[in-house]
C-alpha cells in the first residue's frame, strides 16, 4: 500500500503512471483508479521464507537457490514489459525491480519500510546467509523512500554499521507513514463512531489481527470477547480479517458491546477508535501514528515486538506478550490508556512528528527530483 500512495500522488501530480503487478493485485490497483500491466503468468512456488530464517546453514544456502530462481523469472518478466514501456523513472517495492531499472539505465527509486529496532535488522540480515547481505538492489537504486522516521528507527542507526547500512546511507529519505488516504480526509471521530459502532459517546476499541500471523485464532479472539465482557462501557468493533469468518465466532456468545466484522475500513476504524488493539504490524502501525491513536500491541514475531516498542517507548501504547495472555490483562491494558490521558497525548505528538515529514506528497517530490537530477547529470 505504500507504492500505492506514493503512485495515487504523482497521479494527482499530473503523471502518467501504470503498475506493473500481478493479477491478485490488479483488483486493488483498479480500486485506487490506478492503470495496470499484468505480469505474464509466472510458474507456481512456494518461497522459502522460514528456511531462509532457520539457523540450518545447508536449508539457508539451498532456499537462497531457490530464492535466486525466483527472482530471476519474475526479473525476465519485468524487463520484457519495461523494454517496451520504456518508464522515465521506476518507483518499486520489491526486490527485482532495481536490477531491472539498472538493465535499460533507468533512475530507480525503492519504497521500503523502516526497521524499528535490532531484532528487524536480525532478522533481515544477521540471519540470512553472509552474501544475502550483499543485496546488488542497494548498490543500483538512487533513492530509498523510507515510510517512518529517523527518531523511531529503536537504534538502529547507532548500532548497526553492517554492510547493508554502509549501502543506504547516502540513499534513504524519510517521509513518515504512507498512507493512500489522509486521515484529515475523512469524516470527524465522532462521525465514523456512529458509522461503525452506533454510538459517538461510548469510547471505541477496535481490534485487528490481520493475515500471516501464528497470534491469529479463535483462542485469542475468545480471549478478547472475554476482555471485552468485564468491559461493558465500551464499544467493540473486531475484524476479523483473513483469520475466519465472523460467524465462526457466534459459538462464544459476543457480549452485546462487541461487533465482528470480516473486513473493515482499517483507517476509518482507526481514526474513530479510542485504542487499537493488533499484533504490530507495520501497515497497522504506520496508520495508528498517522492518525495519533495509542495501542495495544500483542507481537508474536520480532519485527512486531520492534514496532510494538514505538508506542510503549513513546508513551503511546502498552505492548503485551502473548504468552500467558489472559483476558484479565488485556482489559487492564485497555483500561489504562482509556483511564490516562497521556496515552492520547503522546499518540498526538508521535502524529506531528511523522507529519513533518510530508508522506506521499514528499515521496511525490523526491521521485520528480530524482527524474530532473538523473537528466541534468
Amino acid at each position: 500500500m505504500r507504492v500505492i500512495a506514493v503512485a495515487k500522488e504523482l497521479q494527482r501530480k499530473g503523471h502518467e503512471v501504470k503498475i506493473l503487478a500481478g493479477e491478485q493485485q490488479i483488483p486493488i490497483l483498479q480500486s485506487h483508479h490506478l492503470d495496470c500491466i499484468a505480469m505474464p503468468s509466472l510458474p507456481k512456488f512456494n518461497f522459502p521464507f522460514q528456511a531462509l530464517l532457520g539457523t540450518d546453514d545447508k536449508q539457508k544456502e539451498e532456499a537462497m537457490i531457490q530464492m535466486k530462481k525466483i527472482m530471476q523469472i519474475i526479473s525476465e518478466a519485468e524487463q520484457k514489459i519495461i523494454g517496451t514501456e520504456k518508464p522515465d523513472v521506476m518507483v518499486c517495492g520489491n526486490l527485482t525491480g532495481p536490477s531491472s531499472a539498472k538493465t535499460y539505465n533507468i533512475p530507480c527509486a525503492m519504497v521500503v519500510l523502516q526497521p524499528h529496532g535490532l531484532k528487524t535488522i536480525e532478522l533481515f540480515t544477521r540471519r540470512l546467509p553472509k552474501k544475502a547481505e550483499n543485496f546488488e538492489m542497494l548498490k543500483v537504486v538512487q533513492l530509498l523512500i523510507m515510510e517512518g522516521m529517523p527518531e523511531l528507527d529503536g537504534g538502529v542507526s547507532a548500532e548497526y554499521k553492517g554492510e547493508w547500512a554502509v549501502a543506504i546511507k547516502d540513499k534513504v529519505r524519510y517521509t513518515g507513514p504512507l498512507l493512500v488516504e489522509k486521515p484529515e480526509s475523512l469524516p470527524p471521530r465522532e462521525e465514523l463512531k456512529i458509522r461503525h459502532a452506533g454510538n459517538k459517546d461510548r469510547p471505541l476499541i477496535y481490534v485487528t489481527i490481520g493475515g500471516g500471523t501464528p497470534l491469529i485464532g479463535e483462542d485469542f479472539l475468545a480471549l478478547v470477547l472475554d476482555a471485552f465482557r468485564t468491559l461493558p462501557d465500551v464499544s467493540v468493533v473486531i475484524a476479523t480479517g483473513l483469520a475466519l469468518e465472523p460467524e465462526q465466532l457466534s459459538g462464544y456468545n459476543p457480549p452485546d458491546n462487541v461487533l465482528i466484522r470480516g473486513f473493515v475500513p482499517g483507517l476509518e476504524l482507526i481514526k474513530a477508535s479510542d485504542v487499537t488493539v493488533f499484533h504490530g504490524g507495520s501497515s497497522t502501525l504506520m496508520t495508528c501514528l498517522a492518525c495519533g491513536t495509542p495501542a495495544v500491541v500483542v507481537p508474536s514475531m520480532a519485527e512486531q515486538e520492534d514496532n510494538g516498542a514505538v508506542l510503549a517507548q513513546n508513551g503511546a501504547g502498552i505492548v503485551l506478550s502473548k504468552d500467558g495472555l489472559t483476558s484479565t490483562a488485556l482489559a487492564e491494558a485497555v483500561q489504562k490508556i482509556l483511564s490516562d490521558r497521556s496515552f492520547w497525548n503522546n499518540a498526538q505528538k508521535l502524529k506531528e512528528l511523522g507529519e513533518k515529514y510530508g508522506g506521499a506528497q514528499a515521496a511525490a517530490s523526491m521521485v520528480e527530483q530524482l527524474v530532473n537530477r538523473e537528466r541534468t547529470s
